[in-house]
């Protein structure tokens, strides 16, 4: 493969967003990576939207991702501490960043799913796209009433600083503010070039404790676990 075709230098400061959820989730119409896809196109971006429901459905849009030449990665689903869960089956750490090998260089991966922001997915992943920005994702469990309010406003502010780049420096600040107003413990992962690129981890942890009364993207119900 060509190496500007690897790498992709030139790319575009849009977001390409994958969503799949469970078939209660589809059937009551919760799907996060949809409204975020709504609110970014009336935010005046050109994200583009796709829902899958296997593995072998998120190994073809992995491609379609990578010749997009989209800069940000937003996938919504639900996860746990080992797999990222599909509507239909379930990938581990090592599958999911054997699927994107090479095509998450020179772009960011965000994640709407509990328990995703973990070192050990973090790590998977950035080996196999060494070239890599960042993963941020949730580090508990969350819940729609959060992750329908908290990305839209993520990426609003990312873009009303600079609609071309997300610096480094403002990603973090708009993290620790929204991971305290929506309650929401938040991880960024990246490489350290001075540390021998090891992964570096930050942790944007909520104040207090808050309940939800509506479904988890673990596909639970329940309260909020103390953050603070």
């Amino acid at each position: 493969m060509p190496a500007h075709k690897k790498f992709a230098p030139h790319t575009k400061p849009e977001t390409f967003i994958l969503e799949s959820l469970s078939e209660d989730d589809e059937k009551e119409q919760r799907l996060d990576g949809k409204v975020l896809y709504e609110v970014l196109r009336l935010q005046g971006k050109k994200p583009i939207y796709f829902y899958f429901r296997t593995q072998t459905e998120l190994i073809r849009f992995s491609e379609i991702f990578q010749q997009s030449g989209y800069r940000y990665l937003h996938l919504s689903c639900h996860g746990n501490d080992t797999h990222l869960q599909f509507t239909f089956g379930q990938t581990d750490y090592a599958m999911f960043a054997d699927i994107f090998r090479d095509k998450l260089n020179n772009r960011r991966l965000f994640i709407s799913g509990c328990s995703l922001g973990n070192l050990e997915f973090a790590k998977a992943v950035f080996e196999k796209n060494t070239g890599m920005y960042s993963v941020t994702a949730p580090s508990r469990k969350v819940f729609f009433s959060q992750t329908t309010s908290f990305w839209p406003a993520f990426y609003y502010m990312m873009h009303a600083w600079d609609n071309t780049v997300m610096k480094k420096k403002r990603l973090q600040d708009v993290l620790a503010r929204l991971a305290q107003i929506f309650e929401m413990p938040m991880a960024h992962y990246f490489k350290n070039a001075g540390k021998k690129s090891t992964v570096d981890e930050q942790l944007f942890a909520a104040a207090g404790v808050s309940k939800a009364l509506t479904p988890s993207k673990s596909g639970l119900a329940g309260e909020l676990p103390d953050v603070g």
